[in-house]
């Protein structure tokens, strides 16, 4: 296995810290309740539920839910094979289809009547989490509900004071957390200082935050199979995410090193790199293949080509196994590939990538700490033109700095880039990141009443607004880059060049489809601001 060695996995503090919840917040009578549901606990073979919480899709994927995707929640699937893994009783049941009311989950939860609840909790969807949460304890009031992911590792005190229900979060990678808290708790334990990983009130107005827990430095100790026993087929991926159905997500790295502001892929996982063995990844691609019936995979790791090494064997090992029919996509950045190893990738497989370009402006991507030059993207880009692997390409407009002639750089520097396609967002900075302070710093983030207005589709009231353009001309140039983009003859005429190999027409209509809801919404706003009549920024 491949594991950097420079970065260290662990927390330097080893001792618990203290937490005063705002004022007004301190309930005895709920803590007394919390602590009785603690003793209640069954000393053996708990009732374990993992739960997609309720949201709209509108919670998702704003308007272009006509199109939405539905992908494997993998975080929480994890947890469910480790559990499994590790002899307890656990069901996992997924909402996101619709077709569960919440009638339906009332009558599970009564029926099942579990001891344990598991949720993750993600910044879009918190507010609806804690929704689901009362739920839960309405039906189960003596059941443990905890969550976990992102937004509880970041926000964690916060989370407990937004949300009573909730009586423990987890933090960071939760697989051996989460089984020391059930042992904690069928021994009778009501306090967990010695849990590393967890958040949790130790009196009605006192939050304990416990040291961080040491990564898994081994990720060949998860069991085998990510998706054991789980029915898969109503799985269907956006199509920026697949190339050929059935397609499935695969995960075979955790952590990030790239310290750009606007993510939040360490906060939960770590910078330190940590790899599946090659053996145990082609291992993955063939149960997915022959067991799962997968034809496509989406390699969801967040810069997939990290490390040259691990993934050329990777890649060699996909050949020489007849795993390359697995036609995939992935996610990495434009100075992880190279003309070798894009040829490479094709042979294994590759049929698609999505490039994190963020910005044609040099001081833009100081400010997001991309740590690359637009000219270097640019070359990337063209030899991936060149290798037959069609694009997305993500952009950030009206980023802390920048002007509208700044924007007007980047779509244009879109265009001339030429991805079959391309995705545009505003700023959304999530507490948890340099972007987030960066934002604040220049009086640009409003008050927020909830955590949905952090979604980062249709932008119609923008958390963080620009300073220097405002929030009717960023709303403006948000729809103008979808509008100039996908009217570009240069960019129709790459899509053209690719269609015999990126995917089908299927995969197109789909895309179209998406694109016409998401530039559609709210028309009026585009008449208003009527696209054709508008002029550029004055070249300066």
């Amino acid at each position: 296995m491949y594991v950097p060695s420079s970065e260290t996995t662990t927390c330097p503090i080893k001792i618990p810290t203290f937490e005063k919840l705002h004022d007004g917040q301190s309930d005895t009578a709920a803590h007394d309740a919390r602590v009785s549901r603690y003793r209640a606990f069954p000393k053996t073979s708990p009732n374990i539920l993992l739960l997609e919480p309720f949201y709209p899709p509108e919670a998702a994927w704003g308007s272009v839910k006509v199109e939405q995707g539905y992908l494997p929640p993998l975080g929480t699937i994890s947890i469910y094979r480790w559990l499994r893994h590790k002899g307890y009783d656990v069901d996992f049941i997924d909402t996101q289809f619709g077709d569960i009311t919440e009638a339906d989950l009332r009558g599970v939860l009564g029926e099942k009547r579990y001891d344990f609840v598991g949720l993750p909790l993600f910044t879009p969807t918190a507010t609806h989490v804690f929704n689901t949460a009362r739920l839960v304890r309405d039906v189960l009031p003596n059941a443990i509900i905890v969550y976990g992911g992102v937004h509880a590792t970041a926000n964690a005190t916060l989370t407990l004071e937004e949300s009573p229900e909730c009586d423990f979060c987890i933090r960071r990678e939760g697989e051996v957390t989460i089984i020391e808290l059930i042992e904690a708790l069928s021994a009778g334990e009501t306090t967990f200082e010695n849990i590393e990983g967890l958040t949790w009130r130790a009196d009605a107005g006192t939050v304990v935050v416990n040291p961080d827990r040491t990564l898994l430095p081994d990720l060949d100790d998860l069991p085998l199979g990510m998706f054991g026993d789980l029915d898969l087929s109503r799985y269907i991926p956006h199509p920026t995410q697949y190339i050929r159905l059935p397609n499935y997500p695969v995960v075979m790295q955790r952590g990030c090193p790239y310290p750009c502001s606007f993510c939040e892929a360490h906060v939960a996982l770590g910078k330190k790199l940590r790899l599946l063995s090659p053996n145990r990844v082609i291992e993955e691609l063939k149960l997915l293949k022959y067991e799962k019936g997968a034809k496509g995979i989406y390699f969801q790791d967040s810069t997939f080509t990290i490390n040259r090494k691990y993934i050329t064997q990777v890649f060699e090992m996909m050949i020489k196994e007849g795993l390359n029919d697995l036609l995939w996509s992935c996610t990495t950045r434009t100075d992880r590939v190279d003309p070798d190893l894009l040829a490479l990738m094709h042979e294994a497989g590759c049929r698609n990538i999505l490039y994190g370009i963020e910005s044609a402006n040099e001081s833009s991507l100081q400010v997001i700490k991309k740590g690359i030059t637009a000219e270097r993207q640019a070359e990337a880009v063209d030899w991936t033109h060149k290798a037959k692997i069609t694009m997305t390409n993500s952009f950030i407009l009206c980023l802390p700095g920048e002007t509208e002639e700044m924007v007007h750089n980047t779509i244009k520097y879109a265009k001339k880039l030429a991805a079959q396609m391309s995705l545009f967002y505003l700023p959304v900075p999530y507490p948890a990141t340099d972007l987030y302070a960066a934002c604040k710093k220049d009086g640009g983030i409003r008050q927020h009443k909830d955590w949905s207005e952090f979604l980062s589709i249709d932008f119609d009231d923008p958390i963080y607004v620009n300073p220097l353009i405002g929030k009717e001309r960023m709303q403006y140039w948000y729809k103008r880059a979808f509008m100039e983009y996908y009217s570009s003859p240069r960019v129709w005429a790459s899509n053209m060049r690719a269609l015999m190999w990126n995917g089908g027409l299927n995969r197109y209509f789909r895309g179209v489809n998406a694109l016409r809801a998401l530039v559609l919404h709210r028309s009026g706003n585009v008449f208003r601001q009527a696209y054709h009549g508008a002029k550029p920024p004055a070249a300066s």
